[in-house]
């Protein structure tokens, strides 16, 4: 029904446009990811989407691989200037300008998909009074499967991480990292292939499709399903380049942007099974993780929680007291 109210407002708008003339608006998106990655896909079905509800007056032109030039950590302030219209926000990257985007990417908070779509929808109206301080609003978001560890080496026990050279992605990768004896640095998704072959890298720390678009077997031997973060992603757009599309425009992106969110979400799951198949396929060793090695990871998140809140201020703490009471943590 969504889809065909889509449909009608869009044919509704063509025959307006046909009237009135208006000039086409071109939006250049950044992407993170490779053009393959399910999320750079997901992007261009919702641009599709959008194109033709808008019979083509608003274009999204995609730039998958971060081959615009802009960092994770650039994004947020990217946006709010204009340098770009709309991009692709890992909330866990920007937590140096806004440090409360990163509580869907703390460590261990969340166990399962129920739980990490129920973090984000009680932080959806902070997170939305925080991106209007920088200009812009979420369309719609997505979400990765839980991020493992990937080594040369198996890894069974808190003891095993000491000594580790990891590729993280973002402040809760270097905490944890700095919590367990891990030499961790942060790097884009880009540079983590040659970093391993040269011998800078011995493992990284991320999701099993990210480690099935960097051929991980090619230099890697296990994965450790560790479930460290399941991290969001906001699709963000500058609001003065949204406010220059007229209201009928607006209603059918955000329309577009509803339906592409519960497709996103829904999504993740079966990525998760999929490249899990594709990384055993290519030879890695999937390591389970034993009930200590879990007690003791549990109590380094619950750590690394508590400190970051303190940090993050009030609207955090709230948000957190919240989630800890519905899952009775």
């Amino acid at each position: 029904m969504k889809k065909l109210a889509i449909i009608l407002t869009g044919l509704m708008f063509s025959l307006i446009l046909a009237g009135t003339g208006l000039a086409q608006t071109k939006w250049d998106m950044h992407l993170n990811y490779p053009a393959g990655n399910f999320h750079s896909q997901g992007a261009q079905r919702f641009a599709d989407a959008v194109a033709e509800a808008t019979n083509g007056e608003l274009n999204i032109v995609l730039h998958a691989g971060a081959s615009l030039g802009f960092k994770g950590p650039e994004l947020l302030r990217s946006v709010a200037e204009g340098q770009l219209a709309i991009a692709e926000i890992p909330t866990g990257m920007v937590e140096g300008d806004a440090p409360v985007l990163s509580l869907t990417a703390q460590p261990f908070i969340s166990t399962n998909a129920f739980e990490q779509r129920l973090l984000y929808q009680l932080s959806k109206p902070v997170y939305a009074k925080h991106l209007k301080r920088f200009n812009q609003i979420t369309l719609y978001t997505s979400v990765w499967p839980f991020s493992g560890i990937y080594t040369q080496r198996p890894i069974s026990s808190a003891a095993d991480l000491k000594g580790l050279k990891m590729r993280v992605y973002d402040g809760t990768g270097l905490l944890f990292g700095n919590a367990t004896g891990i030499a961790a640095r942060k790097m884009p998704f880009s540079e983590v292939y040659p970093a391993m072959k040269a011998g800078l890298l011995d493992s990284m720390y991320t999701s099993s499709p990210s480690g099935v678009d960097a051929n991980a077997w090619e230099v890697l031997k296990y994965f450790t399903p560790i479930n460290i973060v399941g991290p969001v992603n906001m699709i963000n757009v500058n609001l003065d380049a949204w406010n220059k599309l007229d209201k009928t425009t607006q209603d059918i992106v955000l329309e577009i942007a509803v339906e592409m969110e519960d497709e996103m979400w829904n999504l993740a799951g079966d990525m998760d099974r999929k490249s899990r198949a594709t990384l055993v396929e290519n030879g890695m060793i999937i390591n389970p993780v034993g009930a200590k090695f879990r007690a003791e990871l549990n109590a380094v998140g619950e750590t690394l929680r508590g400190e970051w809140a303190q940090k993050a201020g009030e609207d955090a703490q709230a948000i957190l007291a919240q989630y800890y009471k519905i899952t009775g943590r």
